[in-house]
């Protein structure tokens, strides 16, 4: 299963990139950009089997999101759950990360194509990304599944995981291949490191993004335009980006909810006003009519006081 190579590899790296955040600017009308291998046989016609070498000189990256995707069982008894533990069946699920390929605008801000979502394996991608920019946090100790102790009885064990938000955290598995999502607390970690890959332009000269950009799918509109994507990632991608948009169309739905309500106060408070009108004017107009009857009412002679 997917492993990443010792951190003694890294050293020598790159410092650490600034952690600031980082201005993502869509370049407008901008053509679907297929990466081809070294042959450049890249056509979009799924001649491209997701493992050609790329030179991405003069490019960037910028990390995107984070996603999950099932891994299909084969035992339809356990409706797709095939990892016993902790008394239940649980899915088995493999990790993704996604960017987007840019050009470095300086003072750290990427402009950046979004026509196009790039997703490849978590551990390719926090390699070429750790390569890139440097490590030293805390959490990196745990790039490989790690054997993190037991709960309960119930061993867990500690790797990458996606946060709620699409970040990149250090959660907690039961197997020790880090593909079942468990539900235990992970340990405090500083994430400084892990920050720094998500605020990133990752500069691509010196050949730091070909392997990470070789083995990813290029996805657009759910669909894998550069080959086979037989688990379904550029799905998954779809509807990651969607849960996005269905939050600004919230955000427009909130304005009309406001609207309405403030319609609705002042409907009420001129219904309010026009009734004690009405009860105003009727009091006035049959003030007098009172006044009159009491007059006739008083015998002939009789002092008004």
């Amino acid at each position: 299963m997917m492993k990443l190579a010792s951190l003694l590899g890294l050293v020598g790296a790159a410092a650490a990139a600034s952690s600031s955040a980082v201005d993502i600017v869509p370049i407008k009308g901008s053509p679907h950009r297929i990466l081809s291998g070294e042959d450049g046989e890249g056509d979009g016609d799924g001649g491209n089997d997701n493992n050609n070498a790329v030179n991405l000189a003069g490019y960037s990256i910028q990390y995107s999101t984070c996603l999950r995707t099932k891994i299909a069982s084969d035992d339809d008894a356990v409706e797709g759950n095939s990892y016993y533990v902790n008394g239940a069946y649980r899915a088995q699920y493999n990790l993704y990360a996604t960017f987007r390929l840019c050009t470095d605008s300086g003072n750290g801000k990427c402009t950046c194509d979004d026509s196009v979502e790039y997703a490849t394996d978590m551990d390719t991608f926090l390699q070429s990304s750790i390569n890139n920019v440097g490590g030293g946090g805390d959490e990196t100790a745990y790039l490989e599944c790690t054997y993190g102790g037991a709960e309960d009885g119930v061993d867990y064990y500690l790797a990458p995981q996606c946060s709620d938000t699409g970040g990149l955290i250090i959660g907690t598995y039961y197997d020790d291949e880090c593909t079942v999502k468990a539900g235990y607390s992970a340990p405090s970690f500083s994430y400084s490191t892990f920050s720094t890959i998500e605020s990133s332009c990752q500069d691509c000269s010196y050949g730091g993004c070909d392997e990470v950009a070789g083995e990813a799918h290029q996805c657009v509109n759910g669909k894998d335009i550069a080959g086979d994507d037989d688990e379904g990632v550029c799905s998954v991608v779809k509807r990651t980006l969607a849960n996005v948009d269905y939050s600004k169309v919230k955000n427009r739905h909130a304005g009309a909810v406001l609207f309405a309500k403030v319609f609705v106060s002042m409907l009420i408070i001129g219904l309010i006003g026009g009734a004690m009108f009405l009860a105003y004017t009727y009091y006035v107009r049959h003030r007098g009519d009172r006044a009159e009857h009491l007059v006739q009412d008083v015998p002939t002679g009789a002092a008004l006081t």
